[in-house]
């Protein structure tokens, strides 16, 4: 939860001799299988074995646990009136922002959810940071689901594609050419992706990256964008 990167402990000590030189980073979620307290400061110990972080120090609050923690990939819009901006942990305290600001009616990739103090925040799936999904009871985050039943001609399988047009394609949410599903990836010119799925919308094709990340278009305004190969 702090700013700083936090080195792991060999021990559940404060004690720099016991340094191991690898670090936690703000807003990383990591398993603990042990709580210690030592002379009334609480240590937890990683449950990978790289050692222990202390829990506060100094007064200040370093690691907070996190109930509900999914990892995944998700899509949410901004449909607050007011842009937000992003956390570098997952907290709504002002000493944590980053100066990243989301727009109202951006999407976002969101590749891990938790609970914090029974609030919900997003990780932001390109590094940016965390957002709430709520703020004051007003829902500041809703997640984007595709319209089953805008799909057309629908095949599952698994396809490889070319981006044959010269601009990056931004990746979609869902399905469509709407900007409110944009999601802020992009795949760049000559970049080969794999798809799992493939359905028409009002006679344009979409594809959906294997990878979980969303759907690109195969044309725009009469202009081949992937290409499929054989």
């Amino acid at each position: 939860m702090c700013k700083d990167d936090v080195e792991i402990r060999a021990s559940p000590t404060y004690a720099d001799d016991a340094r191991v030189g690898h670090f936690l980073h703000p807003g990383q979620v990591v398993v603990v299988d042990d709580r210690r307290m030592v002379n009334g400061s609480c240590f937890l110990h990683l449950a990978d074995g790289r050692g222990w972080v202390f829990e506060t120090k100094d007064r200040l609050l370093v690691m907070t646990e996190v109930q509900d923690f999914e990892r995944g990939l998700w899509h949410y819009s901004v449909i607050c009136e007011e842009d937000v901006e992003t956390r570098i942990s997952p907290t709504y305290s002002d000493d944590a922002r980053t100066g990243v600001v989301l727009p109202s009616g951006d999407c976002i990739a969101v590749d891990e959810r938790c609970t914090v103090a029974n609030a919900r925040f997003l990780k932001l799936a390109d590094g940016r940071g965390w957002v709430f999904e709520t703020k004051d009871r007003l829902l500041v985050m809703s997640e984007v689901r595709p319209k089953a039943q805008e799909a057309r001609d629908f095949a599952r399988g698994m396809w490889h594609y070319s981006v044959v047009c010269d601009d990056d394609v931004e990746i979609r949410a869902a399905p469509t050419y709407s900007d409110e599903a944009r999601t802020g990836l992009t795949v760049h010119p000559g970049d080969c992706v794999a798809v799992d799925e493939r359905c028409r919308v009002n006679a344009t094709w979409f594809l959906r990256l294997a990878d979980g990340r969303g759907w690109l278009f195969e044309t725009k305004d009469s202009r081949r964008v992937m290409m499929q190969i054989h």
